[in-house]
């Protein structure tokens, strides 16, 4: 009878320990009134915002201003056309490469390019001669003197192609000539004028930067048409 205290002991423990279990277990559903259960962290709702984070975050792209340049024009100017005049032969000029044309009457000669009249250029000369022809370049002196018309002169520049018709003196293209005292024996603004025109005893004067020119354009050879 010993065991019989000690059963029945351990037996109401067994119970108050059940009773206790059974509380716990129904403690959510007997909360006490007004007290609200614990929410959940997370929102199961349909209206609730999920946030993608898969997605590429977007980015703003800046489209540059086109700036507008007005086309320029250019004008291409049209191609002119410059028209070389051809050379015209000139009837009393010799066809030889170099020669000279006098025309006294006018007061007025002229060099010839293979049949081409060159520039006119003013001369001074005698009345009666040369006479009208053709002559050869014979002789050629730079510097020369003449004591024709009563006073002594020199002249340069000297281009012989005849001889005087009563003297035999040759007959020349040559510069105005220079008297003693420096002085041209005509104003060298008369040369070319019908005034002076028989002031010559028969060469052909000419202006001195002319007389240059014919004597390198003239040589030895080279035909001087006289037509008037």
């Amino acid at each position: 009878m010993r065991l019989g205290p000690q059963l029945l002991s351990r037996a109401l423990a067994g119970v108050g320990l059940l009773m206790l279990v059974a509380q716990c277990g129904n403690s959510s559903a007997l909360s006490p009134a007004g007290t609200s259960p614990v929410e959940s962290t997370a929102d199961n709702s349909p209206d609730a915002s999920v946030v993608d984070t898969t997605s590429p975050v977007a980015t703003t792209t800046t489209i540059p201003e086109t700036t507008t340049v007005a086309p320029t024009t250019t004008t291409i100017p049209e191609p002119t056309t410059t028209t070389v005049p051809v050379p015209v032969i000139d009837p009393n000029c010799p066809t030889t490469p170099h020669a000279a044309v006098i025309d006294r009457d006018r007061q007025r000669a002229y060099l010839c390019d293979n049949g081409v009249a060159l520039p006119e250029f003013v001369i001074t000369s005698a009345r009666d001669q040369p006479d009208p022809g053709t002559y050869p370049v014979f002789s050629k002196s730079m510097n020369t003197s003449s004591r024709f018309g009563g006073h002594y002169s020199t002249m340069t520049h000297f281009v012989a192609f005849t001889r005087g018709e009563k003297t035999g003196a040759r007959v020349a293209f040559h510069t105005v000539p220079v008297l003693r005292t420096g002085e041209y024996v005509q104003p060298l603004a008369s040369v070319g004028t019908q005034m002076m025109y028989g002031a010559s005893s028969g060469c052909i004067r000419v202006l001195p930067e002319q007389g240059q020119v014919i004597w390198d354009w003239l040589q030895k050879g080279d035909e001087v048409r006289v037509i008037t």
